[in-house]
C-alpha cells in the first residue's frame, strides 16, 4: 500500500480548496506530539497560501481543541471548519464525499497512516493529495523507542488495512 500511495512532503504540497487534518487521541485535554505535527503541517500550508481552509477532523472535544491549537499558531478562527463526528478515519473522508461540491484536498497525516487513509477515501469516493506531516524536528528517541513505536504502528495499520479489504473494518 505504501508503494502505491503518492505521498508528498510539505514543500511538494500543490493548491488545493482544503487540508484535512485527521485526527488523533488527545488524552488529558492535549494535543500528542504526532497530533501536533499534523496541525503544524496544515498551519505551514496555510501560511504559505496553499490552501484557504483547514478542516480539523476528529471527536467534537478533540475537533475544538484542534481547532484552538491552530489559532495558536496565528490561522484565523474563519479559516478553520470543525468536522466533530468523526470517529474513524473514514468518517472524515465520508464528511467529505458528502459535499454537494466536490473540492480539491490536501489529506494530512502521518506517513504510517497515509496508506490506509488512502485507500479508505477512495473506496469512498475522495481524491487529493496526501501529505505526510513527519516531523524532521522532533527529539529524537532511542532505538529501542523507535523500534518499538514503528513496529506497533505498522502492525496496526496492517491489520486495519487488510480489515478494510476483507470489507470487516468497522464502518
Amino acid at each position: 500500500m505504501q508503494a502505491t500511495t503518492p505521498t508528498r512532503g510539505l514543500q511538494e504540497a500543490q493548491p488545493a480548496d482544503a487540508a484535512l487534518v485527521f485526527g488523533a487521541v488527545v488524552r488529558n485535554g492535549m494535543i500528542s506530539p504526532l497530533h501536533a505535527e499534523r496541525l503544524d503541517a496544515a498551519s505551514a500550508l496555510y501560511e504559505r497560501g496553499i490552501i484557504p481552509q483547514i478542516v480539523v477532523s476528529n471527536q467534537q472535544l478533540a475537533a475544538k481543541l484542534m481547532r484552538d491549537y491552530l489559532i495558536t499558531k496565528d490561522v484565523p478562527e474563519h479559516a478553520i471548519r470543525l468536522d466533530g463526528r468523526a470517529e474513524r478515519t473514514p468518517d472524515t473522508c465520508r464528511a467529505e464525499a458528502r459535499r454537494a461540491q466536490p473540492r480539491r484536498v490536501i489529506m494530512i497525516s502521518q506517513r504510517f497512516h497515509l496508506p490506509r487513509l488512502a485507500l479508505q477515501c477512495r473506496n469512498l469516493g475522495v481524491q487529493g493529495q496526501y501529505l505526510m506531516a513527519d516531523s524532521s524536528t522532533r527529539a529524537p528517541a532511542s532505538f529501542w523507542t523507535r523500534l518499538k513505536v514503528r513496529s506497533t504502528r505498522t502492525a496496526r495499520e496492517a491489520a486495519l488495512i487488510w480489515a478494510e479489504l476483507l470489507g470487516l473494518y468497522p464502518h
